[in-house]
């Protein structure tokens, strides 16, 4: 009787605490499956509500800006739709963070996959990463960073720009102008965290005060400080060399009579 009494007690104690994790388990089962939210504010000179079919829009026109993050996207008029958790922004149209500036004259914004689209006009600012350590030794040679160290302007027809990833990807032509320097290629890809630039499809580039030209059908390059470099496949192109000058002999001269 008493193996019994004691093999239930020890059953209704097993029983209890496969119950007990059975519901901690679908606890966290039930919270891992709440969905996530990240907030995105608002402010516009107006604001109202449409309703189209079982969709809610949100009008907004006047110094209207959307902020997710640290990325601000500004315009005139965005209409927001709940459902799709998209946007389309016009007028005075601008996208910027602390390193990136875009502007153009259409951008549909995908909230949940934290991309903007910019069509027409495109104009992108991207600036360098700024400088932490001290001032280099100018007597060495420049590396590839320091070269590069001045904001590019990029403009193109379109340009997807993924904000949270940092990411930038320009699916037709596009034109790159940094200082003297020019570049031309059909399509590119930036990834500010590893400051990578890829371009692709009749590459052109040159440097007017480097008196350097070159073409190839892809370039890779890397402003990453701890891995500097720059690929170009099958690559073409010329740069000058500065001949030096023959000294000039001075004549003998010769004695008085």
């Amino acid at each position: 009787m008493k193996t019994t009494t004691r093999a239930i007690i020890m059953m209704t104690l097993a029983a209890a605490l496969f119950v007990g994790r059975l519901a901690a388990q679908q606890a966290a089962d039930a919270k891992a499956a709440q969905p996530k939210y990240t907030e995105v504010k608002y402010e516009a000179d107006m604001s109202s509500y449409k309703w189209s079919g079982e969709n809610r829009v949100l009008l907004l026109k006047g110094n209207v800006k959307f902020i997710q993050g640290d990325t601000t996207l500004a315009a005139d008029e965005v209409d927001y739709v709940e459902s799709t958790r998209t946007a389309i922004a016009t007028g005075n149209l601008k996208i910027f963070d602390e390193r990136n500036t875009i502007t153009g004259e259409t951008c549909t914004v995908n909230f949940k996959e934290k991309k903007g689209t910019l069509t027409g006009n495109v104009v992108m600012v991207a600036k360098p990463k700024p400088e932490t350590k001290a001032p280099a030794d100018t007597t060495k040679p420049k590396t590839l960073t320091a070269q590069w160290k001045d904001e590019a302007t990029i403009t193109c027809d379109k340009i997807d720009f993924y904000y949270k990833e940092k990411r930038a990807v320009v699916p037709g032509a596009l034109k790159i102008v940094q200082k003297t320097r020019v570049v031309t290629a059909d399509s590119a890809t930036y990834t500010e965290k590893d400051d990578l630039v890829a371009l692709t499809g009749n590459v052109k580039g040159s440097d007017e005060k480097e008196k350097h030209t070159f073409s190839a059908p892809k370039v890779t390059m890397s402003l990453n400080k701890d891995a500097e470099y720059i690929e170009a496949e099958k690559a073409t192109g010329s740069f000058f060399v500065k001949e030096e000058q023959p000294a000039t002999e001075t004549p003998a001269t010769k004695p008085a009579p």
